[in-house]
């Protein structure tokens, strides 16, 4: 399949240097305080005038680097593209701009602003190397509000591993300053992300990131905007996806080469041209074959997602392989049926036991480890001193398809035990918080370290028994604790006993509880 579309150039992006102050750890580029600045003023302008002469001034030109506040002369040179009638905007790291630099960017009529913030001060200044430089962006966001010339003033979040947890508590200091956007994306794998694999994310954390971007746009609250490197399918509400690169957008690197966004991988068989040879206009015009008339990979011609996909962004795309390194149904689209596939490989044979509610439900899956777990420690099937009283475990699993797989069951801290009551302190959860963090951190040493569904482990929710109740059915109490912790974790299941009865249920849900479709996975002989 070739993907063919008219070039309409929108965007142009000016790497006006190589140079940075700071060292982030997902930097796609590399740059540092050593990198080089090769193209003049003159070189720029040059450009412009040729955009504006043979293309148009409906071009937004987005400046960019390298950190674009190191190059001293950027005031006067976008001040004479503002004179020719284009907007512009910038994206900055946020550490230099002072009340000096504020009034230089109203006086050169720019337009728009992005902001680096990559986490609460800590974490942001460890991934970007910049001490003290949270507090001072703060304070920088609020007076360029304040200022109100600006058309945007937007925060741009790269989420990964160390950081995408602590997203809302940011998201509600930057709502309280008033920005108007947040722009998010996932780290990827290129520049130095190369060299920091412990920031990458998988499944659980994209998901994370992207239900609490559902859940803010929906309630009309300031938008969390995704950046536009990956196909995100249907996890994503409102999520349109289309790779930019040569088709709407264009680039001039920071030694004049003419090129797509500064994020594919700058290959010789992929750069353009050069500004100090040729003239850009005439470059886009006839040049960017490749992007314009894509083939796509193998792979992909026989994939479901083929059309909204059309092989993922190209800043993440394998070159020599000829395939995408990041890929939505590689990552997300696991179903069920295989997942009972592999169940049946691992154990041999298996007895799946269905207890069905009346309507449709999520399924939640209890394997056979986490079920012999269940039954031991709540002494199912007899009546036993220690199963007289209320008693609780946690949860450990994953998610498949919106289903869930119990994979660990651990004791629960619970108080003032009584046969109809318990009592839910605040001490219950972190040590649930704390158990599930060692039950992640020891899997992998341990037998079952290949299992599938490891890399996404975390705190599902809770078992609890009702040993006097024989209609297994939630409490005004337990209501409560499921709608708090659902609303803390974004999600939460919980499972109830009778175990003198050999009872077991499920409650899924948030604000809408209902019955869970249990299945419980029995090892065959």
């Amino acid at each position: 399949m070739v993907r063919e579309v008219t070039p309409d150039l929108r965007i142009l992006l000016v790497e006006v240097t190589q140079k940075c102050n700071a060292s982030c750890d997902h930097c796609g580029s590399r740059c540092d305080i050593h990198s080089a600045e090769v193209l003049t003023a003159e070189d720029i302008l040059g450009v412009f005038r040729d955009v504006r002469d043979n293309i148009g001034t409906d071009v937004m030109i987005n400046i960019t680097g390298g950190e674009p506040l190191m190059r001293r002369d950027l005031f006067d040179i976008m001040g004479q593209a503002h004179d020719m009638g284009f907007d512009w905007g910038m994206v900055t790291n946020g550490s230099m701009i002072d009340d000096n630099i504020i009034e230089k960017m109203r006086s050169a009529g720019m337009r728009t602003i992005t902001i680096s913030l990559d986490g609460l001060a800590h974490t942001h200044e460890t991934i970007r190397h910049l001490p003290g430089s949270f507090e001072r962006i703060m304070k920088s966001l609020k007076k360029l509000k304040d200022a109100a010339f600006l058309d945007c003033v937007q925060v741009t979040f790269t989420s990964n591993r160390k950081n995408y947890r602590e997203f809302p508590k940011l998201y509600e200091r930057l709502e309280q300053i008033g920005i108007d956007s947040v722009r998010t994306s996932i780290i990827d794998p290129i520049g130095r992300a190369c060299d920091h694999s412990e920031l990458l994310m998988g499944r659980e954390e994209i998901r994370f990131m992207m239900d609490f971007a559902n859940r803010v746009n929906a309630a009309g609250r300031m938008p969390v905007i995704w950046g536009c490197p990956h196909f995100l399918g249907d996890k994503l509400e409102n999520r349109h996806f289309f790779c930019f690169a040569g088709i709407y957008a264009a680039s001039i690197l920071y030694n004049g080469d003419i090129f797509v966004c500064p994020n594919v991988p700058r290959r010789p068989e992929l750069i353009q041209g050069n500004i100090k040879t040729e003239r850009f206009s005439e470059v886009w015009k006839n040049g960017y074959d490749y992007f314009r008339h894509r083939v796509l990979p193998e792979k992909c011609e026989t994939c479901k997602y083929r059309d909204d996909c059309a092989g993922d962004s190209l800043h993440t795309f394998d070159f020599d392989r000829k395939a995408p390194n990041f890929c939505y149904k590689e990552i997300f689209d696991v179903n069920i049926g295989k997942y009972e596939n592999w169940l049946k490989k691992h154990y041999g044979s298996v007895e799946i036991t269905e207890i069905s509610p009346d309507e449709p439900a999520p399924a939640i899956y209890i394997e056979p480890g986490a079920y012999e777990e269940i039954k031991s420690y709540f002494h199912m099937g007899v009546r036993h001193p220690l199963s007289m009283f209320e008693q609780q475990m946690g949860l450990v699993g994953f998610k498949v398809d919106g289903d869930y797989i119990v994979r660990y069951a651990f004791p629960s801290v619970i108080e003032a035990k009584a046969a109809d009551l318990a009592v839910f302190t605040p001490g219950t959860l972190s040590h649930a918080r704390k158990q599930t963090a060692i039950i992640k951190r020891n899997v992998m040493h341990s037998d079952w370290a290949d299992m599938p569904g490891n890399d996404r482990l975390r705190f599902l929710g809770f078992i609890h028994s009702h040993p006097m109740q024989e209609e297994l059915c939630y409490s005004v109490g337990d209501e409560i604790i499921h709608k708090s912790l659902y609303k803390k974790f974004g999600d939460y299941i919980g499972l109830l006993v009778n175990p003198e009865h050999d009872l077991i249920g499920a409650y899924v849900g948030g604000d809408d509880i209902v019955q869970g479709n249990l299945k419980i996975v029995n090892v065959g002989d």
